[in-house]
């Protein structure tokens, strides 16, 4: 069956029907069938209920199909998930039944290809209308010019929106499942329940957001049961292309197309509720969070929350369920939650359910830890231990909740409609009448193709961007913060008198973000200093985000009002830098400009032969730094390569004498660990948008002789565990668990397959690393990945630094090259004091000092050679602890300040890059992606 995309909506057939309502409601036949499997699904307690009257039956219908009638099984039954393609089919027999019910529509296509949907649900009146009342919901999301008549005219009128996302986290699989027997209740039941949701709100369904990695969880639920492996016992190594858990950290950045996908149907729906659907922790979190919220959130959408949660609590408690609480699990604060803060900083509520695991398709004994079972303020009615839990639970915990929240929804419509509104004034006005009132970014910086894509960043986000048409002077900017490749700190400028009366030039085409408008929290919060303090609850995930500080881009926050009044008119497509290669034929010299689009150059260039220059000099009568490119004998490609970087460079005729080498474009593998794909998955999506080729493999694989002899480089990105873990893989006990596609397992065949995943590289591996390094080639690591060369010793003069009081979690902090490694090729680009990196927390390294003194008995071609092979600092954290912080949490920085950040250890005729900093965090430390880079390009030129 056919069905539309945005912005098209010829709905798919769906039909009314006449029918029935569950038990409690009395008059509505029941599926008794379809009935009896519930009863039987549920387990049974004599103290506890696990199920309510809203989900115990299943009311009948003639002309709905249930999942039984389509899938062949209830949701809930034991070992039994349906594929995408299956869920999809379930909607579409759903919608082809009840056309006057439900409208089908695709979201997009994931990387791998698969279908994306969400599914209306609403009464006749209301699915007859839903286009108007999709616009009048976008006139409400933005009431600039609407009357107070018609602002309550359009309340009273219009239907919220209730908007259902299950399993973007592909292990936690029960959401699919209850929400293809919840959209069947509120299409086929006809209870006043149900009808009162039907009337009073627009339900939307997308069954599964990870649809890609939900296949694959298909795929090793069925091999655990049939290898006997217990429920879920194959780890779920990939989900998507790219990202694992992380996928629902991407909601700031917006890279991966899952989040892309939501939040154009965001901005089409203006839904007034999305409701994300994860599990974890017993038996129902409902989400409140424990603060700090993060400053960009109403303080009504956080009533809306407690509101919301509080009600669920009280009719679940009611019926007898356990463990239905609030208030604790996650913090409220970092703004990268792909649905939850999309919502919440759109003018929407974001909320999520954690419901306890369901173990894939199984059931388990709840074994918890006291704290887990403990009676406290804000949790009156904890979890129990001993009980049997199965996906049957799971999924009548949700759609009891499910239920309870739509129908409160239904009873309190213009009570949340009005404050969706109410929330996008109260943005506008705020714009309007306090500073800041609007962020300029400078077209003419230097890392202006960066500011373009922040720019664009900004308008996929749905916020508004104008462009200066003329030149104009803005007077007493609040807080001027300087770009980040300049040699001032990155914190916002003290109000000092001198900046008072100091003036800001705005030039025509600067890029200008309005605050006088209904989506400029995004914005705010992106752009914004973040303060977490120590003594905050213990943060959920970074706690320092600010784009413009980890892009190492110039924003300018201004505090003058009149900027609202200058001219300039709104931007309709995507900014665009493009560079220029002037003064005709010759040798081109490009300078580096510190960034990833700089450092990817040499891969650009096609046949080009390219240098680069190891000291400064001067050509043309104009200077140039260490780390310009000197490309003699430029291919076609290469004017069309620097202009598509946004990069600036110059023909010249005369010769450069300057120090240089050429770069040879290394054959890079980057390798993973089957422990785990998380992290290197986003190594994986920056080379690929950056156009960095590499072959791909795993660590396994080294135990293979000659694996690396056709590789220069290998990467090999943070991994999580111990030094004995990276080696020894995970323990060997039980029969070989494999990853490799098969009859039973169709969708295991990306990106990588192996017999057995719990071998690592094993010694023999880690010896093969060793021996790609000493011959030449360049081991490069990040994050904890680092502590493999460390502890196998690859150079003693580098160790890790075990801080006990440092807390920095997830913080953008500042560094500055090490005295005297301005000259590292490492370090092209980069003609700051300081500039801000990610950290977050580990490790720290220490490089053994210089010995000045000459021990007796060792001459000096023994101290030479000795030195030769010293590690070198290259990138160090802050020396003085109290400029440290850019954003975020910081506390006893003083075990941070002054140690390694970046170290190259020779080893052998080669090198190990050690970053203690992520280089390449999540698409969004692009200040940072050129360190890497660097390193890569130039593998064999790193001595300076």
């Amino acid at each position: 069956m056919t069905h539309n995309r945005f912005p098209v909506f010829a709905p798919l057939a769906l039909v009314a029907c006449a029918v029935l309502v569950p038990r409690a409601y009395a008059q509505q036949p029941i599926d008794s069938a379809y009935s009896a499997q519930i009863t039987q699904l549920t387990p049974t307690d004599t103290r506890w209920k696990f199920t309510t009257e809203l989900v115990s039956s299943l009311p009948a219908s003639s002309t709905v199909p249930t999942p039984l009638k389509v899938l062949g099984y209830v949701p809930g039954t034991l070992g039994r998930l349906s594929y995408v393609a299956e869920l999809n089919r379930y909607f579409d027999a759903l919608a082809a039944a009840a056309p006057n019910r439900v409208k089908k529509f695709s979201l997009g296509k994931s990387e791998e290809g698969r279908e994306s949907i969400v599914v209306a649900i609403s009464d006749e009146a209301n699915i007859a209308s839903l286009e108007q009342n999709r616009l009048a919901l976008g006139r409400l999301a933005d009431p600039r010019g609407l009357s107070p008549t018609d602002r309550a005219r359009l309340i009273k009128d219009t239907k919220p929106t209730y908007w259902l996302s299950g399993s973007i986290h592909s292990p936690e699989t029960g959401s699919p499942e209850m929400l293809m027997e919840l959209a069947y209740r509120l299409v086929a039941d006809e209870s006043d329940f149900v009808k009162d949701i039907r009337a009073n709100v627009i339900t939307l369904i997308t069954p599964v957001t990870e649809v890609d990695g939900r296949d694959r969880e298909v795929d090793v639920v069925k091999e655990s049961r049939a290898l006997k492996l217990g429920n879920n016992a194959i780890p779920l190594i990939y989900w998507g292309k790219y990202t694992a858990h992380d996928n629902n950290r991407d909601g700031m950045v917006m890279s991966q197309n899952l989040t892309r996908n939501f939040l154009r149907g965001f901005l089409y729906w203006h839904p007034t509720v999305v409701h994300d659907l994860h599990e974890s922790v017993p038996f129902l979190y409902t989400s409140t969070g424990t603060g700090p919220y993060n400053d960009e959130y109403d303080p009504i959408v956080v009533d809306e929350w407690h509101t919301l949660a509080y009600h669920e609590i009280t009719e679940l408690t009611r019926r007898g369920l356990p463990g239905v609480w609030t208030h604790g699990f996650y913090d409220g604060w970092a703004p990268n939650y792909t649905l939850l803060a999309v919502a919440n900083l759109h003018n929407s509520i974001g909320r999520f359910y954690e419901t306890y695991t369901s173990s894939g398709a199984g059931c388990t004994t709840v074994r918890l830890q006291a704290a887990d079972t403990a009676r406290r303020w804000d949790r009156p009615n904890p979890p129990v231990n001993g009980l049997k839990w199965c996906i049957r639970s799971n999924i009548n915990y949700q759609q009891s909740g499910a239920l309870l929240a739509l129908k409160y929804t239904a009873d309190h419509r213009e009570t949340f409609l009005d404050n969706f509104v109410a929330k996008s004034e109260r943005m506008i006005e705020r714009g309007r009448t306090s500073a800041p009132y609007a962020f300029v970014v400078p077209r003419n910086q230097r890392h202006a193709a960066e500011a373009a894509d922040l720019v664009n960043l900004f308008r996929a986000q749905g916020t508004e961007i104008n462009v200066a048409t003329s030149d104009f002077s803005l007077k007493r900017p609040a807080a001027k913060r300087p770009a980040a490749d300049s040699t001032a700190p990155a914190k916002p400028a003290k109000d000092s008198a001198a900046a008072k009366d100091s003036t800001v030039q705005v030039h025509v085409g600067d890029w200008i973000v309005r605050l006088d408008q209904p989506y400029a929290a995004t914005a705010r919060t992106l752009l914004a200093i973040q303060h977490f303090k120590a003594d905050d609850p213990p943060p959920y995930d970074d706690t320092g985000w600010t784009l413009d500080e980890l892009r190492h881009v110039q924003t300018l926050k201004i505090s003058d009002s009149t900027i609202l009044s200058k001219p300039m008119q709104m931007l309709a497509t995507d900014a665009r830098v493009e560079g220029d290669l002037s003064g005709g034929s010759g040798t081109f010299l490009v300078p580096h400009l510190g960034d990833w689009r700089s450092a990817v150059l040499p891969w650009k260039v096609g046949s080009a032969n390219v240098s680069v220059a190891e000291e400064a000099f001067t050509a043309g009568g104009a200077k140039y730094a260490a780390g310009t490119y000197i490309i003699k004998n430029p291919s076609p490609a290469t004017p069309k390569a620097v202009k598509a970087l946004g990069m600036k460079g110059v023909a010249v005729d005369a010769s450069v004498s300057a120090r240089q080498h050429s770069i040879r474009v290394p054959r890079i593998a980057l390798m993973h660990s089957w422990l785990e794909t998380q992290n290197e998955g986003w190594v994986r999506y920056a080379f690929d948008q950056m156009g960095v080729p590499y072959t791909y493999i795993s660590d396994q694989s080294l135990r293979t002789p000659g694996r690396l002899d056709k590789f220069d480089v290998v990467v090999f990105p943070h991994v999580s565990g111990s030094a004995n873990a990276l080696v020894n893989g995970r323990p060997m006990v039980g029969p070989p668990i494999p990853w490799k596609k098969s009859a039973l397992t169709p969708n295991l065949d990306l990106w990588d397959q192996t017999d057995d995943i719990r071998p690592g590289m094993g010694l023999e591996g880690a010896a093969t690393l060793r021996r790609f390094v000493e011959r030449g080639g360049l081991l490069l690591t990040s994050g904890n990945s680092s502590i493999l060369p460390l502890t196998l010793g690859f150079n003693p003069t580098v160790t890790q630094v075990i801080t006990t009081r440092l807390n920095a979690r997830g913080s953008v902090i500042r560094a500055q090259p090490a005295p005297g490694a301005s000259l590292s090729p490492i370090l092209y680009g980069y003609e700051s004091a300081s500039f801000p990196v990610y950290f977050n927390q580990a490790p720290v390294f220490n490089v053994q000092p210089k010995d000045t003194v000459l021990a007796e008995g060792r001459d000096s071609a023994f101290a030479v050679q000795q030195e030769r092979m010293r590690a070198h600092v290259v990138l160090r954290f802050h020396e003085k602890a109290d400029s440290l912080l850019v954003s975020g949490l910081l506390a006893n920085g003083d075990e941070l300040a002054g140690k390694a950040a970046v170290v190259d250890a020779p080893v052998g005729s080669g090198h190990v890059v050690l970053f203690g900093i992520r280089p390449l965090w999540r698409w969004e430390s692009q200040g940072s992606f050129a360190l890497a880079l660097n390193a890569i390009a130039n593998w064999d030129h790193l001595n300076f």
